[in-house]
């Protein structure tokens, strides 16, 4: 029964989730934005809530954990409620076509659904990482709060488990661990299979699939759920599916702003980002570029005169003065928080070895590691691979998508002009996540060729992952999302005024 109680707790999040993302974007969202997106949504907006408030409360002294998760429990029933009542409404408006055969392509997307939930609460910690890092931080803000956690924060000796990093993650396993009433650790999965479905929820709401069913969402759908590296993290736990969602949720708003034009999108998307940002290192470098990007647009379509923009600055601001109290608790830093101060002991060497990092980062992600293969011959690299046929282009974890996400670009620019603004801003923020990241390994790895070889070939796969798959539903996204909203209400055709009539008609006697 507890496991059901934890497995129940990341939907009922999303829908209080929805109603805060209401009040903050106004009633507006229901038109502009589908059910399914909205749902995604609300759970992005409800795990950074809920999530920074457990954190405050055990920075605090105390441990909110289990107040919250009945909390979200209570609210999410009766949301629930309330939209079973509007549902006999909606009811009347669906209607059957011939096209909605399409439909039948998710079943093998709907069966994998069924077997991952089940085994969401059928399996303990698999991944070293995940137990080494966020379960175990997840255990420590359970036990331990007030003076007792932050004691805990200064041993030198625990810096191993990135004390410093964020902590959507592990405070969304302690709401976990607050609804069970103990630490389970067969309860962290829940929450990487639910976002995996929200997302999946989400690009088919976007697609307006229901009232335009066709099959070019469906494809893209089931592509990124049977990646090799969804089946794999959807399975483990950690921060690589948090980091997916946030930034394939982003990606989706990214191009409803430009693309779309939806007046809401800003807004909603500095609630994604602000997500982003409270997942990993990574995710702040993802947040950070798009606000840069985007700032230009902003300042020109005026933007910010939109009350719901402000309200969703404001709202993430606050979200984050936990992690900012928590920050200043001075946590033990991982060595390789120190990779700003190790580059510029030697930039001359970070120079050097950036054009080589940024290299093996993103082009092994295009190959199998039997064919991308290196090793040094003094400072210069060396292939070491081997051709191993057609299979040479299948990578591990991305396998094909990084070969269709170079085709849909090429025909993108060739043949949506007006998306082309859209896919050139969602691939200048992703070729610059890629730079940054790549300059991080190359000052952590400056006087160190093998290791950063092996580094960029091998361990650096999971973090590209998110970027790839949001890239490639964004530009996807441009094909199967109208220039404007399909949810706006279409103008009422004029009226002629009954008082002119008379003499129209005197005048033609």
């Amino acid at each position: 029964m507890s496991e059901l109680i934890a497995f129940i707790l990341p939907p009922a999040t999303a829908l209080a989730g929805m109603r805060v993302a209401q009040w903050l974007l106004g009633g507006k969202i229901e038109t502009l934005f589908g059910f399914g997106f909205r749902f995604a949504f609300g759970l992005s907006v409800g795990m950074l809530v809920f999530s920074q408030a457990a954190l405050l409360g055990a920075l605090a002294g105390f441990n909110a954990a289990s107040l919250l998760a009945h909390l979200i429990l209570f609210w999410g029933g009766v949301e629930l409620v309330l939209l079973a009542l509007k549902f006999p409404a909606a009811r009347r408006l669906i209607k059957f076509q011939p096209g909605h055969l399409w439909l039948l392509l998710l079943l093998p997307l709907l069966y994998s659904w069924w077997v991952f939930g089940r085994l969401s609460t059928l399996e303990g910690t698999l991944e070293f990482d995940a137990n080494a890092f966020w379960v175990f931080k997840s255990k420590i803000l359970f036990l331990e709060q007030g003076k007792n956690l932050i004691d805990v924060l200064h041993q030198s000796d625990l810096g191993y488990a990135h004390m410093d990093y964020p902590m959507l993650v592990p405070c969304l396993y302690l709401l976990n661990y607050g609804a069970v009433g103990q630490v389970d650790e067969f309860v962290n999965k829940v929450w990487p299979f639910w976002m995996m479905v929200a997302l999946c929820a989400a690009i088919l709401s976007c697609a307006r699939l229901w009232r335009n069913p066709r099959p070019l969402p469906i494809a893209v759908v089931t592509l990124i759920a049977f990646l090799p590296a969804s089946l794999e993290f959807i399975r483990n736990e950690g921060g690589t599916i948090p980091m997916v969602f946030g930034t394939c949720l982003a990606a989706l708003l990214i191009v409803s702003t430009l693309y779309q034009e939806n007046e809401l999108a800003p807004a909603a998307l500095i609630l994604a980002l602000t997500g982003c940002f409270s997942t990993k290192f990574e995710g702040a470098v993802f947040a950070a570029v798009c606000c840069c990007l985007l700032l230009p647009f902003c300042l020109r379509h005026g933007w910010l005169k939109n009350p719901a923009l402000w309200k969703s600055a404001a709202a993430a601001a606050i979200s984050q003065v936990p992690y900012f109290i928590y920050r200043q608790c001075k946590p033990v830093l991982h060595f390789q928080s120190g990779w700003l101060h190790a580059g510029m002991s030697a930039p001359h060497a970070v120079l050097h070895r950036f054009p080589q990092v940024w290299f093996m980062e993103v082009f092994a992600r295009f190959f199998s590691a039997d064919f991308f293969h290196w090793q040094t011959a003094g400072e210069s690299l060396q292939w070491a691979g081997h051709w191993t046929g057609l299979s040479s282009l299948l990578n591990e974890k991305l396998s094909l998508l990084p070969w269709l996400l170079l085709a849909l670009l090429i025909i993108s620019i060739l043949y949506k002009s007006k998306g082309r603004m859209a896919i050139a801003v969602l691939s200048g923020v992703v070729i610059l996540v890629f730079s940054f990241l790549s300059l991080v390994v190359s000052c952590l790895y400056y006087d160190n060729l093998p290791d950063s070889i092996g580094f960029a070939c091998d361990t650096v796969g999971r973090y590209y992952y998110p970027f790839f798959t949001a890239w490639f539903l964004g530009t996807a996204a441009v094909w199967f999302m109208d220039e404007k909203s399909q949810a706006q209400p279409a103008p009422a055709p004029e009226q002629k005024s009954p008082s002119l009539a008379p003499q129209k008609q005197k005048r033609r006697r």
